[in-house]
């Protein structure tokens, strides 16, 4: 394509080109548009050059006559017709210096708001202010006014004198061109501000000559008349620049169909037709629009989204069909035609190599696609012109690809990161393939399918009808319709991602879509929240086997129970010689037949509370039978369960091999040895930020890995939050590498190279990342396990001899905050399994301690120990206040704003105070870690426990927090005794679940976070009579305190800390109403204890997957979060998220 842009346009901004081809070139078609799309009569215009610039400067003249000259930079937006008015309309406000925002008129009030309010616009052009689009926008944003643009035909009247623009392209390089928003598929969409550098880096890779004699996707359709169905602005930067494509949009007004382009086709012939998905998935299904478009057109290109490999293929059976990726936030890079494929080949992509294209490997086959900056191309990335995107290094796509299994350097996309649903168990799955077959069966029915499952032990099926309102009925028979297809799709999905039919929801109202008509995906499910909750609780209410009946089973009998269990099973796994003693795990049962086993149990048992931990507990037809008749349903003892794990992990760690000789201990060169290379999991908490930060203070930290699960490796976040805290963020830049991993993939989801080269370079790993969750049962845990195993199997195989691994534990494997809690001091040593475990949090750390001392012993691994304590406030000046979710920023918030008092005492663990700043504790977390062991890996891991050496009293601090607390409120507050302040409380929460107070639950939520707490302070911090508590002894921490200097010179905790961490508390508890939101549940009450501070009010609520990495897991501080990464939270009832690890 070379020589295809003339020379004098390169320097030229889009509005001075179409001048310059008005000039030069002013009969030449630059479009073609019908009149009157929709009748009979419909007729095709064109639209010369001469005509688009007259129609330019007659809108930029327009615009200064309706807002003054003196508004540059005032952000406008425009809805309407697809004509050409949208064109001019860009060009007229680059050139009078005005932004135009091109908003999806299928957008949510919210996110119309949303938008509006982000971009400060005020000002909305459409045809009239009854046009429908402009309508909904005005209902949303109240403080919006209406420009009505003048008609077509009054633009097109006699020349009017030219508008100017006076700037060239080097003075307005970073200017901007329109402004598009990202497709909202994880939340609310963000504004993306194009610029010109955005145009001439587009331009500038369009004119690229493909490598190697190859063909480029551009060159299909230059020269051509091209029949666009997408919004203007696409073809902005094709048509313009080189001025021999000629356009035709396909629609004026209404949706386009498969229909709409056959008849856009007959009125207006094109050689090259750019369509969505769901056309070509039309056109598939209509055999005589198909044939029309067969004879009439040389190329369909789509764009937009996936299709269905067996609609493409009729398709491309009949017309060359090609893929065309783009996305808001790279836009068009120039993709190359695959030679090697044939015409079954469609859906395959080759990028040029001007674009920077590279794909990180990221579990099962599937890579991310990656735009890495490159110098050496930079003027042809139009990526790093992008909204905030050109600081990055490298922009995540979020795109998922596959490689074609024989041709080099082709991809096919799969799915968005967004996609893939985590269930609770861990199991993980891409419900793309599923949804597409389900949809390409039933098309006639169905307009959409959303598979879902993230935080569920299953998947269910949302279906959208492509009729109306349905009644139950109708419903019925619609899933009984759709059935056969789902069973097929069922057949080839993993055992953990198959559809019951007890699981499919009709969808109450139509899935929300992005302007190209593809689903939104977490909007869409969160509209549905009340009715997912519904179909999962009545599939476990309803579950029945075929032939089981209303019959209900004698549960006074062990063999007749054990015999209704084994038939169950019988017919859930197919295993018919299962017998009263075989294991259900062993002989082939999954994690979903489990689920169903349980099911039916508790409809034929009638036991509704049958947990699915006691078959885990009780895993044959024999022991479950026992189970059931001992009334053991709850899941309450964890030790049997405990056992097992520990034996099955333990298992997996003997099978490991050492690659390299054990270290020796007189190998290590201490303090004062070389730089050291380090690799850490979990950094962007609150934790691993100081941790990191501590690290690459250490003269001999010479690089840090950094672990994360999200997609670009935690490096944005990490940004954040050093921004954030006011530390230098230029550390991050040299000295530490991103990585995004999946500790559960044997190879920690890394690719081979990148692996190998860790394992030759790193001398010191620290495992931080670990959900804090006391609610989850301890199998939730197991993810977590699997992947220290996995971690385990990297260590052996490390290279340097000096390689030490630091696991950051908890004080919660030791302290159960129950009556039975020891008196005694608790040793920094290995504890064992009859220690008292409060909840699978803890247990899993305690399990994860015994599988450390298992590494040191069997492989020769130096292996340290972290039990941390109470975790507070930062001391430093700008460091991160203490998250007012947690235990005692509650107590305070409550005491001073609902229950006015304060109690006198924080029972047996808490009235003496070892807390340890947060800022500090990553100094300590450094200093044990890099200094040498003390025994000999034979000897079990080493353990040091973490708190403060010098202990103060609740009491001596409380005339700090009364005075913090009054320069706030203006009042003081009384102190009381516990069983006062508990009592209080206990009233207080009457109020809060009273449906006849007119507080909203979130307001109740900010005034009174304690009552989410009730259960903590009045079994866990007060577990006796709260007067009566004897306080418990410390923990023991002569080995911290030998080891790191900064934890023997810790002073105790100060009054001047604790007014600074009162003052924050209070402060943030009267943010702004938009700063501090909880999460609401189907019945709209807060759920408990999980606070985030959203930079918007998330409306309504989305649902949230377990992220190790996210505050809410690892520290427990409340951090801002921009809507896309809402997913990346947890979210549920009685979520604990204090600092005590």
């Amino acid at each position: 394509m070379a020589g295809v842009l003339a020379p004098r346009w390169r320097e030229r901004t889009l509005p001075q080109i179409v001048d310059d081809l008005a000039r030069d070139k002013p009969n030449h078609a630059y479009g073609r548009w019908l009149v009157n799309h929709d009748s009979s009569s419909a007729s095709v215009h064109t639209i010369t050059y001469a005509q688009l610039c007259n129609l330019v400067n007659r809108l930029a003249w327009w615009l200064i006559e309706q807002l003054g000259s003196d508004r540059e930079g005032e952000v406008l937006t425009y809805v309407g017709p697809n004509d050409v008015r949208f064109t001019a309309l860009v060009l007229a406000t680059i050139k009078t210096g005005f932004k135009l925002f091109l908003t999806s008129p299928r957008n949510s009030p919210v996110a119309h708001r949303k938008l509006f309010d982000t971009l400060k616009c005020q000002t909305l052009i459409a045809p009239d202010s009854s046009h429908q689009p402009a309508l909904a926008i005005l209902e949303a944003v109240q403080e919006c006014r209406c420009l009505a643009i003048p008609g077509i035909y009054d633009l097109l009247q006699p020349p009017y004198r030219a508008y100017v623009m006076e700037k060239s392209l080097i003075e307005s390089r970073l200017d901007t061109l329109f402004i598009i928003h990202t497709s909202g598929s994880t939340g609310i969409p963000k504004p993306l501000n194009w610029t010109q550098e955005t145009a001439v880096r587009h331009i500038e890779a369009s004119s690229r000559d493909p490598p190697g004699g190859l063909a480029s996707i551009d060159a299909l359709f230059h020269g051509k008349r091209v029949l666009s169905t997408l919004p203007p602005f696409h073809h902005l930067l094709y048509a313009i620049p080189f001025g021999n494509i000629t356009v035709i949009p396909s629609a004026t007004g209404a949706i386009v169909t498969a229909h709409g382009v056959v008849d856009a086709l007959k009125k207006a012939p094109a050689h090259v037709a750019v369509m969505v998905p769901s056309i070509v998935a039309e056109l598939a299904q209509n055999l005589e629009l198909l044939n029309y478009c067969a004879e009439n057109l040389e190329l369909i290109l789509y764009i937009g989204g996936d299709l269905p490999q067996a609609l493409g293929d009729i398709v491309a059976s009949r017309i060359p069909l090609r893929c065309w990726w783009g996305a808001s936030e790279v836009g068009m890079p120039q993709q190359l035609i695959v030679p090697e494929l044939d015409p079954s080949g469609w859906h395959y992509i080759r990028f040029h190599p001007c674009a920077g294209a590279t794909f990180d490997k990221v579990s099962g086959g599937l890579y991310e696609l990656v735009i890495s900056r490159n110098d050496a191309i930079i003027d042809t990335q139009t990526t790093f012109t992008i909204g905030s995107f050109g600081s990055l290094t490298e922009y995540r796509t979020r795109d998922l690809f596959e490689p074609h299994p024989k041709v080099p350097n082709a991809w096919r996309w799969r799915a968005r990161a967004d996609d893939i649903i985590v269930f609770l168990n861990g199991e993980k799955t891409n419900p793309v393939s599923m949804e597409q077959y389900i949809v390409a069966t039933n098309s006639d029915v169905i307009s959409g399918a959303i598979v879902i499952g993230a935080q569920r032990f299953q998947a269910a099926l949302i279906i959208d009808p492509s009729t109306g309102d349905l009644t139950t009925v109708e419903q019925a028979s619609l899933i009984e319709r759709v059935w056969p297809s789902v069973n097929d799709a069922n057949k080839k999905a993993p055992a953990h991602a198959r559809v019951e039919k007890s699981l499919i929801l009709v969808a109450p109202m139509p899935f929300i879509r992005a302007g190209k008509g593809t689903i939104q995906r977490a909007a869409t499910v969160a509209q549905y929240t009340t009715e997912i909750d519904n179909l999962y609780a009545s599939a476990d209410i309803t579950y029945s086997l075929p032939g089981e009946g209303d019959q209900q089973a004698d549960v006074t009998d062990i063999d007749a129970t054990a015999q209704l269990v084994r038939n169950a099973a019988r017919t859930i796994t197919g295993l018919s010689d299962l017998s009263h003693t075989d294991n259900f795990f062993d002989s082939g049962m999954d994690s979903l037949q489990a689920l169903q086993l349980v099911r039916a149990m508790r409809n034929a048992l009638s036991l509704p509370n049958l947990a699915l931990s006691t078959v885990y507990r009780n895993p044959t037809p024999l022991q479950l039978a026992a189970s059931v008749l001992s009334d053991e349903t709850e899941g309450s003892d964890d030790q049997t369960l405990s056992e097992q794990l520990l034996s099955t992990y333990r298992g997996l760690i003997q099978q490991i091999t050492r690659t390299t000789p054990p270290p020796r201990i007189n190998s290590f060169s201490g303090e004062q040895g070389g730089p050291v290379d380090v690799l850490l999991t979990g950094s962007t908490g609150t934790l691993g930020t100081s941790i990191l930060h501590a690290l690459l203070g250490h003269p001999r930290v010479r690089h840090v890995f950094c672990l994360n699960r999200s997609a670009d490796g935690g490096r944005a976040t990490q940004r954040d939050r050093f921004a954030a805290a006011q530390l230098d963020t230029n550390m991050l830049d040299s000295r530490v590498t991103f990585l995004r991993v999946d500790l559960v993939d044997p190879k920690l989801g890394l690719d081979e190279e990148t692996y190998r080269m860790l394992g030759a370079r790193v001398g010191l790993l620290v495992h931080n990342a670990w959900p804090v969750n006391f609610n989850l049962p301890l199998l939730s845990f197991r993810p977590m396990l699997a992947g220290l195993v996995n971690l385990v199997r990297f260590a052996a195989a490390v290279s340097l001899p000096n390689f030490r691994v630091a696991f950051i534990s908890s004080v919660s494997v030791v302290a159960d905050m129950g009556p039975k809690a020891p008196a005694e001091a608790v040793p920094d040593e290995r504890t064992s399994l009859g220690a008292s475990l409060a909840n699978g949090y803890a247990c899993s750390k305690y399990l994860a301690e015994v599988l450390c001392d298992s590494a040191a012993k069997q492989l020769g691994l130096h292996v340290a120990i972290l039990r941390i304590g109470q975790v507070a406030g930062s001391t430093a000046r700008h460091g991160a206040i203490w998250n007012r979710a947690e235990w005692l920023p509650s107590l305070v918030i409550s005491s001073a704003r609902a229950l006015n008092c304060l109690p006198k005492s924080l029972g047996p663990h808490f009235s003496e105070v070892d807390w340890v700043p947060s800022d500090l504790l990553g100094a300590i977390v450094r200093d044990i870690t890099l200094a040498n062991p003390t025994s000999t890996p034979q000897a079990g891991a080493e353990v040091f426990n973490v708190r403060n050496p010098r202990t103060t009293s609740w009491e001596s601090l409380m005339p700090t927090i009364q005075e913090a607390v009054k320069t706030k409120i203006s009042r003081t507050v009384q102190v009381v005794s516990s069983t006062e302040w508990i009592t209080r409380l206990q009233e207080s929460e009457r109020g809060y679940h009273s449906e006849t107070v007119d507080t909203s639950p979130q307001e109740l939520a900010g005034n009174n976070p304690a009552v989410k707490l009730l259960n903590f302070y009045r079994h866990w911090l007060w577990p006796q009579e709260p007067e009566n508590n004897t306080p418990q002894s410390p923990m023991v921490i002569s080995r911290a305190v030998a080891t790191s200097t900064t934890l023997r010179d810790m002073p105790s905790i100060s009054p001047g800390w604790m007014e600074k961490w009162g003052s924050g508390i209070e402060s943030v508890s009267q943010a702004g109403e938009n700063e501090d939101r909880y999460l609401l549940n189907s019945n709209n009450k807060a759920y408990a204890n999980s606070a985030i501070r959203f930079n918007h009010e998330p409306s309504p609520a989305p649902k949230l997957e377990d992220d190790p990495e996210c505050d809410f897991w690892s520290g427990g501080h409340v951090i801002k979060v921009s809507d896309d990464d809402l997913t990346n939270f947890p979210r549920g009832p009685g979520f604990r998220h204090d600092a005590i690890r």
